[in-house]
């Protein structure tokens, strides 16, 4: 068993018809990064964040940030985060807190925030049956862990790595102490300099480790991945599409230049749930790589996500469709 700290958002003015499920990607190992702290904190760097919750609050709908890591931040364990999520939206309607008894609700996260919410929408029907989501928007979607890991070691995003690999093993204690005992214990990329990433934001991960060859940190470098004890650990964490079918109208956006994870990885994921009739809307972008995607993305994502949330949207079965949007072109 384990628990989470879930904040709540109430509008001043509201008729109670509307909760919004807001996954921030806080993306780190560090307890103290946990959303619940963070917002609280002067120095927190907002990007999107605050305006995004200020909007929804602005059109009358509670806005929900669980810290989906857990009280372990086991970034980026899958089967964690997705419950978390489930089990706050409960515990807002439960309690009420204003809520109509047939407020709509929907779920909506970028990179970090979308492994939560897509694992969310992926174990609702068996965690959460009694839960009836009217959508969830989904961008820059890390379908595959490991291709992240693999993928960022050695890149401006290198920090990711300690990040990831200290998170996933935080709830298992022999899968964290064999991962400390492949460290090097000798020169400057050691076993302390890669711990320090356990006591850092997502920011300052990315900033201390950037383009750093992260596997120089191991003493076998990458085939650290291949022990039995940490493969268990991504292969049942990691992947997302096999661990039950969204039962709400998917809208996913990504970069096709994205250069967390494949394309292609995210392309194989919607195809599955268009296969078994999953109502999903999938906008593949030319322009951008992930961190533009998140603002490129952003527009159309709040128009779905208004649209489900007022009862207005209209599922069109599988779209899967190449878009220009360009309001920052960078490959970043």
């Amino acid at each position: 068993p384990t628990w989470d700290v879930t904040t709540l958002f109430v509008p001043k003015r509201t008729r109670g018809s509307a909760l919004l499920s807001y996954q921030i990607p806080y993306n780190t190992a560090y307890l103290d990064g946990s959303p619940s702290y963070a917002l609280n904190s002067p120095s927190f760097s907002s990007g999107h964040v605050l305006n995004d919750i200020q909007t929804a609050l602005s059109m009358g709908a509670f806005v929900v940030v669980p810290d989906h890591e857990g009280p372990l931040a086991a970034f980026p364990l899958g089967v964690q985060e997705g419950h978390a999520i489930l089990d706050s939206v409960r515990a807002v309607l439960r309690t009420g807190f204003g809520l109509a008894e047939d407020a709509r609700y929907a779920l909506w996260g970028y990179s970090g925030g979308s492994i939560a919410s897509e694992w969310a929408a992926e174990l609702q029907q068996q965690y959460a049956p009694e839960l009836d989501f009217a959508g969830a928007a989904i961008g820059g979607v890390v379908s595959n862990v490991t291709a992240l890991i693999d993928q960022s070691a050695n890149t401006w995003w290198a920090g990711l790595v300690p990040a990831g690999l200290l998170g996933a093993t935080a709830p298992y204690p022999a899968a964290r102490e064999y991962l400390m005992s492949q460290l090097r214990s000798n020169g400057t990329h050691n076993e302390t300099a890669f711990e320090a990433a356990e006591s850092l934001t997502s920011t300052q991960a990315v900033g201390l480790f950037a383009s750093q060859d992260i596997w120089t940190y191991f003493k076998d470098g990458k085939d650290v991945l291949q022990a039995p004890i940490l493969r268990s650990i991504l292969n049942s964490n990691g992947y997302m599409g096999y661990h039950g079918i969204p039962q709400m109208p998917l809208f996913v956006y990504k970069a096709i230049a994205d250069e967390l994870t494949p394309i292609a990885d995210t392309d194989k994921l919607v195809q599955s749930y268009c296969d078994v009739g999953v109502n999903v809307v999938y906008k593949r972008n030319t322009v951008g790589g992930h961190l533009a995607g998140q603002t490129n993305g952003r527009s159309q994502a709040w128009s779905f996500l208004k649209s489900v949330l007022i009862g207005s949207y209209e599922p069109e079965g599988c779209i899967v469709e190449n878009v220009a949007w360009n309001v920052i072109s960078s490959m970043l």
